[in-house]
């Protein structure tokens, strides 16, 4: 298996569980201390990337949400789709 196999081979798997990570209306939860510790680290309507986004759900979304100028990268194009939706 070359370099760019393995690649595809993840993105492959991404793309076909994409829909078991988290649906889009899904709240906080268990991330919810986490978003709040780091919102009170970053600079307010600061510019965050997020690597290995997924869906947005819940990191992107609750930054965007606070003002947040957030950019989201992930391997699977249905992951970004899903972001994009939401």
């Amino acid at each position: 298996m070359t370099e760019g196999d393995e690649s595809d081979l993840v993105r492959h798997g991404y793309d076909v569980l994409s829909y078991r990570y988290r649906s889009d209306d899904a709240a906080d939860g268990r991330y919810a201390p986490w978003l709040a510790e780091l919102k009170g680290r970053l600079p307010r309507a600061g510019s965050v990337l997020d690597l290995g986004c997924g869906c947005g759900i819940p990191v992107a979304r609750s930054l965007a949400a606070s003002g947040y100028q957030v950019t989201g990268v992930d391997i699977s194009a249905k992951c970004r789709l899903s972001g994009r939706a939401a």
